[in-house]
């Protein structure tokens, strides 16, 4: 799966019809070999009311996920807003520190915002942690901490500084925790239950003109597949095409090497 949503979005919209079309025909075959429109109509009326209701818990359940795979991947976007804009008030909060100490606390800033671009953002898409962002973060933190209070001139902007340090590494971490799938692998199973159900009531609900038949079907594999990918997406924020990209990352650091 990992290596299908690094394609092209149309190169991946092309796959997924051509999967679909396969899904349909082959079954589309079987059943209307087996069974004749005649034999499958006479059940028509009681098996209608009996799919709408399960199209109403189908329907109801797709929507929930979609819904909350959604909210976190936006979510996720929102850590690395966070992060970025904390990142940039603690460069701009260094300017109260002594010269020799802010140029220190700069550098290390700025080590860390390339280590996050050139190496953490391709290891979140592995699902990895980058063990140098890591240790650029420290050393930040080790920076920080050593710096003499006698030579700080306002204190209540080191104590600032220290806070937002600490929200900084506070969404380093939700933004390791974000890389994870959060939809259970029990959710899927039910998915794939309750499509497999889906399907074979699209394949009992015959027509007379079988082309017309297997346009619905078609039609029907091809948005519920959509939407399993959809899902999947939304649930892998970093992988893919339609992944969050590091800039605001790098305008960060393009911003901080204009500085300097």
């Amino acid at each position: 799966m990992k290596n299908f949503v690094i394609l092209p979005i149309i190169f991946q919209v092309l796959l997924i019809v051509l999967i679909s079309l396969t899904i349909t025909f082959v079954g589309f075959v079987i059943v209307r070999k087996r069974f004749s429109h005649e034999k499958l109509s006479e059940n028509h009326t009681v098996a209608s009311y009996i799919f709408n209701a399960f199209s109403i818990s189908y329907g109801v359940l797709l929507a929930f996920i979609v819904y909350a795979n959604w909210y976190n991947n936006e979510r996720a976007q929102q850590n690395v807003y966070y992060e970025t804009s904390y990142i940039s008030n603690l460069y701009s909060g260094a300017q109260v520190l002594p010269d020799s100490i802010r140029k220190v606390v700069e550098g290390r800033i700025i080590n860390y915002t390339k280590a996050v671009i050139d190496d953490e953002w391709i290891k979140l898409s592995e699902e990895k942690t980058s063990l140098i962002a890591e240790s650029m973060l420290d050393d930040l933190w080790k920076v920080y901490t050593h710096i003499p209070i006698s030579q700080i001139s306002n204190p209540f902007l080191y104590q600032i500084s220290l806070e937002k340090l600490n929200n900084i590494s506070q969404y380093r971490r939700l933004r390791i925790l974000d890389m994870q799938q959060t939809t259970p692998i029990i959710i899927w199973i039910v998915l794939f239950v309750c499509f497999s159900v889906s399907l074979g009531y699209a394949y009992f609900f015959t027509t007379k003109k079988r082309g017309t038949h297997l346009i619905l079907i078609t039609t029907f594999i091809i948005i519920n597949i959509l939407i399993f990918y959809l899902i999947y997406v939304l649930d892998h924020p970093y992988e893919g095409y339609s992944s969050i990209s590091s800039e605001p990352f790098q305008l960060l650091l393009d911003k901080f090497l204009k500085k300097q």
